[in-house]
């Protein structure tokens, strides 16, 4: 009889530390969930405040590349617009004269090189 008691308090006890194991889970499962709410808000806090800083920083760039700023720039350095005979206008590649070399090269050389290759 105390045999059938002391098995009944030790399934007892066993219920108790378990269902105490599944309270402190569930408590260190809330304490870390709040902590990683508390991260993430802080990393969308700091995408906000790095996309704010992007925007300014483009701002500022566009500005300071504006074409009246980049011509009062110049002024400040001395440099002047080039004068219209300074100007030199090369011709096309299209319509370069293609040389000796060049015509050797893809008519004579390049289909044998090819041919060796393959």
């Amino acid at each position: 009889m105390m045999d059938a008691r002391m098995r009944a308090g030790t399934g007892i006890a066993a219920r108790f530390a378990g269902a105490g194991a599944l309270v402190l889970f569930l408590c260190w499962q809330h304490v870390e969930a709040v902590r990683l709410g508390y991260r993430v808000e802080a990393a969308r806090r700091s995408v906000a405040d790095r996309s704010a800083r992007v925007a300014a920083l483009r701002v500022e760039l566009d500005e300071r590349l504006s074409p009246a700023e980049v011509a009062a720039a110049a002024s400040r350095m001395g440099l002047v617009p080039a004068s219209p005979s300074d100007l030199r206008r090369l011709p096309d590649a299209a319509a370069r004269p293609e040389s000796a070399l060049a015509r050797l090269w893809t008519r004579r050389l390049a289909p044998l090189v090819a041919a060796a290759r393959s």
